[in-house]
C-alpha cells in the first residue's frame, strides 16, 4: 500500500512515517518547509496548493497542523488546518485514494466538563485550534463512504523529540533545571499517546481497513495522578527542578479509549511505563 504522510518535516508525522515504513508500507513521506531526516526520497508539498497528489496513492495520513502553541494568529490556523486539509481531502478523493486518517486533537472537543472523556463526550465552546481541527473532522467525515476517514483525537503524543505539550514541556524544563508548573496535582491522569503506540494503531487499521467515517479518543493504559506523572519523568530524568502547584483554572479529566481499544486494535502502554521510556528518550538524546 503507499501511504502519503504530511508533516513529516515535524515530530509527529516523521515518526508515523518512519514507523509505517518500518512496518512494510511504501511510504511517501511529504515535508513544507524542512526535509526529515531517515526517510527515503521526501517529497516538498504545500497543501494549500498543491495541485494534485504524486500517482498510486492509496492512502493518506495527515499529520501536519499549525497550532497555537506559540501565538500563531487565527487566519494561518485557518489557512492551514482548514484550507490544507479541504484541498487534500479532495486531492486524495481525486486520486482515487480509499483511506485517510486525520491526526486531530482533544482540543476539538473545547471546554471539557465531565470527568472522563469518550467519544460520545459533547464539544463545548472550542478555541480557535480546536475549532479547525473540528472543522477537518468534518470535512473528513462528509467526503464518507467514497473515502473511508478516521479522526483519532490526540492528547499529548510523547517520543523522541516531542514538544508543545504538557509533558514535553516538563521534560524540557527538567533538564534545563527550571521550575515545572502543575494543576489540579491529585486528579488522575492517563491523558498521554506514544508516538510508538500511535504508528502501531496506524499501520494496523491501514492494512485492516474500515468503513465510512470514525472518531477516536486515544490514551494511555492505566492511570496514575498529576502530580505522580511528573515526579516519575523527575525521578527518571534525575532532575532537581522544583515542582510548584498552582491554583486550578479548569478542571481535570481522563480519557476512555475503550472503542479503540476494542474495534480497531489499539494497544496502548501503562502511563507509567510509557513515561519511563519517554524519559529515557529525552536523556538518551541529550547524552
Amino acid at each position: 500500500m503507499k501511504v502519503l504522510v504530511t508533516g513529516a518535516g515535524g515530530f509527529l508525522g516523521r515518526h508515523l512515517a518512519v514507523d509505517l515504513a518500518r512496518q512494510g508500507l511504501d511510504v511517501l513521506a511529504a515535508y513544507r518547509n524542512a526535509p526529515p531526516e531517515g526517510l527515503a526520497n521526501p517529497a516538498r508539498l504545500d497543501l494549500a496548493t498543491a495541485g494534485e497528489l504524486p500517482g498510486g496513492i492509496e492512502a493518506v495520513v495527515h499529520a501536519a497542523a499549525t497550532s497555537a502553541w506559540a501565538g500563531v494568529p487565527a487566519d494561518a490556523m485557518a489557512r492551514d488546518n482548514v484550507e490544507a486539509t479541504r484541498r487534500l481531502i479532495a486531492l486524495a478523493t481525486k486520486a482515487g485514494a480509499k483511506r485517510f486518517v486525520f491526526c486531530s486533537s482533544m482540543s476539538a472537543f473545547g471546554d471539557i466538563k465531565s470527568g472522563a472523556v469518550d467519544e460520545s463526550t459533547p464539544v463545548a465552546d472550542p478555541d480557535v485550534y480546536g475549532m479547525t481541527k473540528l472543522i477537518g473532522e468534518a470535512l473528513l467525515s462528509e467526503a464518507a463512504p467514497g473515502l473511508s476517514g478516521l479522526a483519532l483525537r490526540l492528547p499529548a503524543v510523547v517520543g523522541p523529540g516531542a514538544k508543545r505539550n504538557f509533558l514535553a514541556e516538563a521534560a524540557r524544563k527538567m533538564t534545563s533545571g527550571q521550575d515545572v508548573s502543575i494543576f489540579n496535582p491529585d486528579a488522575p491522569f492517563n491523558n498521554a499517546v506514544h508516538c510508538a503506540d500511535l504508528g502501531a494503531l496506524v499501520g494496523g487499521v491501514l492494512r485492516r481497513g474500515w468503513q465510512g467515517y470514525d472518531m477516536l479518543v486515544l490514551g494511555a493504559a492505566g492511570m496514575t495522578t498529576i502530580r505522580g506523572a511528573v515526579e516519575r519523568l523527575q525521578a527518571r530524568l534525575g532532575s532537581r527542578s522544583t515542582i510548584v502547584v498552582r491554583a486550578a483554572r479548569k478542571g481535570a479529566f481522563t480519557l476512555d479509549s475503550a472503542r479503540a481499544i476494542q474495534r480497531f486494535g489499539y494497544r496502548p502502554m501503562e502511563i507509567g511505563a510509557m513515561l519511563d521510556r519517554y524519559a529515557d528518550e529525552e536523556s538518551a538524546a541529550k547524552a
